[in-house]
């Protein structure tokens, strides 16, 4: 699978999954979301800690690029997207180059 087909099965197991409650939840579904997908499809071992230069696998957002911020939400930067968290859970995803919104998912009410 190449890497845009990885991205695409990410998003749709994202959006199958219940809402998160909390921003601390809703990153971390992503972030285990993305390691199944690409443990499961990527033909690029995973490494730890995470390479700065992109060689093929996405990672989830590494820990120093999680910005929490007063209101309970979170930012998060990965190489090509901007991840907010709302503090109800809500997720959406932001193209960084274009600023075109990818993905949206609402939080558990």
């Amino acid at each position: 699978m190449d890497i845009h087909q990885r991205l695409a099965e990410f998003f749709r197991r994202l959006e199958a999954e219940p809402p998160a409650a909390t921003a601390d939840e809703a990153i971390a579904l992503l972030c285990r979301l993305m390691e199944e997908v690409e443990d499961e499809f990527c033909p690029v071992a995973r490494t730890e800690p995470p390479p700065l230069a992109f060689t093929g696998r996405m990672y989830a957002p590494r820990e120093d690029y999680i910005h929490r911020l007063p209101d309970g939400s979170l930012t998060a930067s990965t190489r090509r997207h901007r991840i907010v968290c709302q503090r109800d859970g809500a997720i959406t995803v932001v193209h960084m180059t274009d600023k075109c919104v990818v993905f949206t998912k609402p939080g558990r009410h």
